[in-house]
């Protein structure tokens, strides 16, 4: 309804334009002659204005070419618009007895082609630039999200191949460490295969996930009892982890990553080992976790690329973004490595 509406709308609001710009510039300003000018404009404006309303809509998408070949086909078509409208607006003011039209076909004809082209010329510009503001919005939305797709495919396609890194590192250190054992002390060799397969299965079962807090701890905590089988006495851990950060969310392997690297750097370079101590807090925001030996240390830049701190940067990094921050200072003695991460 308020579609079929649209045309008589448009048509009352020209034809009062028409009537006060009439009225402006003729005298006398009598309220019979403004009435009179609405009247006929209202019954010139409705015809060519319905016309347009149902022809457009149909002809506009056959309107195609060269920019100025759409303009020789839309002014062509509001040519014949106006003609058509505004003969049958001239035969209606002919037989209506009310009033009286001084004006003849041709004169009232060529007033009707002028403000058709003027008016619908000005319409075809203006749905031309809505139209290509639209496109353009709509286009710049679709490669935004083309562009959120593909960052996003390639940060879960990095993580991947960051993880699928970290598993044949952590297996290959395991195996040495049971190939060890497995002459000397057999069971104790079997108590290894045991808790290397609970890793395993928990290491593949979150690929490239992350885990609660608790369930990081625990794997950590089996990491380091089967590297105190081999090296005995010289391996000393301990774990200062509140059970309200339990529930936290930490990339998987993470907190290994970091005791598997102080077991290297500590543990494995001294005679007389070395102590780890793995620890946990909140501080402004984010939670932090610190992993701490009392070895000689290392310098973070002598490390290779694809090291496990550097892949677990990146980790984090793939994951948290710029929020996920990993540092290394030393100690008098020793080592701490330490990363944060929103929460």
């Amino acid at each position: 309804m308020i579609q079929k509406l649209k045309p008589l709308a448009t048509s009352a609001v020209v034809s009062a334009l028409v009537a006060a710009f009439i009225a402006l510039l003729s005298a006398p300003r009598n309220l019979q002659s403004i009435l009179i000018v609405f009247m006929v404009s209202f019954v010139y404006s409705t015809s060519i204005g319905s016309l347009a309303w149902w022809v457009m809509p149909r002809m506009a998408p056959h309107i195609r070419g060269a920019a100025w070949f759409r303009w020789v086909q839309i002014l062509s078509l509001l040519f014949a618009i106006g003609l058509g409208g505004g003969t049958t607006a001239y035969v209606v003011m002919a037989f209506q007895p009310f009033v009286r039209l001084n004006m003849a076909y041709v004169e009232s004809m060529v007033i009707c082609v002028v403000f058709t082209l003027a008016i619908g010329g000005i319409m075809y510009v203006i749905e031309e630039l809505r139209f290509r503001m639209e496109a353009n919005t709509l286009q710049l939305q679709t490669r935004e999200l083309e562009r959120e797709r593909a960052l996003k495919a390639a940060s879960e396609a990095k993580l991947q191949s960051l993880e699928s890194r970290i598993h044949p590192h952590f297996l290959f250190n395991t195996l040495n460490s049971i190939s060890s054992l497995v002459r000397s002390n057999p069971e104790a060799a079997e108590a290894m295969i045991g808790r290397l397969a609970d890793l395993l299965r928990f290491s593949l079962d979150r690929h490239g996930s992350l885990v609660p807090l608790a369930d990081e701890i625990k794997i950590t905590r089996d990491y380091l009892s089967i590297e105190a089988v081999r090296f005995g006495d010289r391996l000393q851990y301990s774990f200062d982890v509140p059970e309200a950060l339990f529930s936290a969310q930490v990339p998987a392997m993470s907190l290994q990553t970091l005791a598997e690297n102080s077991v290297k750097y500590a543990v494995g370079v001294q005679r007389n080992g070395a102590s780890i101590h793995i620890r946990a807090h909140r501080e402004a925001g984010a939670i932090c976790f610190e992993v701490s030996d009392t070895g000689p240390g290392f310098s973070p830049d002598s490390l290779p690329l694809g090291h496990g701190l550097d892949t677990l940067r990146q980790r984090l990094e793939s994951v948290f973004g710029a929020g996920a921050i990993l540092t290394t200072r030393r100690l008098n003695p020793g080592m701490e490595v330490a990363f944060r991460i929103p929460c």
